[in-house]
């Protein structure tokens, strides 16, 4: 069985805590480390942020060693498609090629 952590990083998560969630996983043994692709809090709260789910994505690849790291999911409206390929293939560079991509069509209903 392989287990993975997702967490929702539009609820305010901040870059310490990023950081000690990857070392949490790779100590833990989890295979990756994933993340929503949200600008906005799912329960409407409109004082939490979001740390942009690739630049994140690809500054945990520099830092970890073996887990997995993806988006669960990248909604296709939020770039254009050439723009998240290139986010994706660097981060996947810097990781050494252990990045995911979930890609997806997202939505939002307020």
């Amino acid at each position: 069985m392989r287990i993975n952590l997702m967490i929702e990083g539009q609820e305010s998560v901040t870059w310490q805590q990023w950081v000690a969630l990857a070392r949490a996983t790779q100590d833990a043994g989890l295979e990756g480390l994933f993340r929503s692709d949200h600008y906005q809090s799912v329960q409407s709260r409109t004082e939490r942020s979001s740390l942009d789910a690739w630049v994140t994505l690809g500054a945990l690849g520099a830092i970890t060693e073996r887990i997995r790291l993806g988006t669960m999911v990248s909604p296709a409206s939020f770039r254009h498609p050439s723009v998240l390929a290139k986010g994706v293939v660097t981060a996947d560079h810097i990781s050494g090629g252990r990045i995911e991509l979930g890609f997806g069509a997202g939505w939002h209903r307020l």
